[in-house]
């Protein structure tokens, strides 16, 4: 079931600026038509250490509450949202597929609307070492997919699954994984977390990021990745249909700040447009702003 938003101005927030009730209430007074809390973990995680923020580089690594706190102020979001006429998700991140399926059902119980399944994150650090991207892995990406999809479907078969990858430089990539995905029981796809490994110098020569394994590579983000970011969102609508599951909505994100960006991530086959670094750098206005821009073209 995909979720009802405003055909005329489908755009919400990216997943990782918003993890408050004052956010939350922020978001719901703006012109977004869907808010994404989160990514949450199952701990709360402090996030990496450092400079881990210069747009359009960053590297937080999962700042968030963690899920148990999340339940004491979870239902007060839905509640917000619900009254300003909105949906609202969560987006889940785990280090295991168990993690994911138990979030999943959090998710549910608290009463959003529904689940973004991040698989795409490049910044995680455990242990000083850097995570494992999971919507990189065809076997991962199908367990912990199919063991959250099933966790919450099985309650409510309407509830709304999507599954956030990281972006795929390699064609056939998104071939494969959109085969994959077309026999899962989801909604839509998120078609990019940032773009990973990218590095930039301060004027000493240090890298400008610092991240826990001490190499600087950090995810890029901003203006500059639309053209990549389109790519994306054509590849994966045009895959998803050639396994007949055109039902599965393909979600854009990467580089909107403009209403032009959101038209052409709907010429490029986006049904619905996140935002994230303008979101983060103009706050909740941005929304309006671009619905403006996006309704006078």
């Amino acid at each position: 079931m995909n979720l009802l938003i405003n055909a005329l101005f489908p755009v919400g927030n990216a997943a990782g600026w918003c993890k408050t009730v004052d956010e939350v209430r922020n978001l719901a007074r703006s012109a977004a038509e869907v808010i994404v809390v989160g990514s949450i973990t199952v701990p709360e995680r402090s996030g990496n250490p450092g400079n881990t923020f210069a747009i359009p580089l960053n590297s937080l690594g999962l700042p968030n509450m963690g899920i148990e706190k999340l339940k004491e102020i979870g239902p007060e979001m839905v509640r917000i949202a619900h009254e300003a006429g909105k949906k609202i998700i969560l987006s889940i991140a785990g280090f295991d597929p168990k993690e994911y399926r138990q979030m999943a059902r959090a998710a549910q119980e608290m009463g959003f609307d529904g689940i973004e399944i991040n698989l795409g994150c490049p910044n995680v650090a455990d242990g000083g070492k850097r995570k494992p991207i999971a919507s990189l892995d065809l076997r991962l990406t199908e367990e912990i997919v199919g063991l959250s999809s099933s966790a919450v479907k099985m309650h409510d078969p309407d509830f709304f699954v999507s599954v956030k990858m990281s972006p795929m430089s390699n064609p056939l990539q998104i071939i494969d994984t959109a085969e994959l995905l077309a026999h899962c029981n989801i909604d839509a796809i998120v078609t990019q977390n940032t773009f990973p490994n990218a590095l930039l110098f301060n004027e000493d020569g240090t890298p400008t990021i610092q991240t826990p394994d001490k190499t600087g590579w950090a995810g890029f983000a901003g203006s500059a990745v639309k053209p990549m970011a389109l790519g994306q969102v054509n590849q994966w609508r045009k895959a998803l249909d050639s396994f007949g599951a055109s039902s599965i909505e393909v979600w854009g994100v990467g580089g909107v700040e403009t209403g032009k960006d959101v038209r052409d991530m709907i010429w490029a086959g986006a049904s619905v447009i996140q935002v994230g670094t303008a979101y983060f750098t103009y706050g909740p206005k941005i929304f309006s702003d671009i619905g403006e821009q996006y309704l006078s073209l």
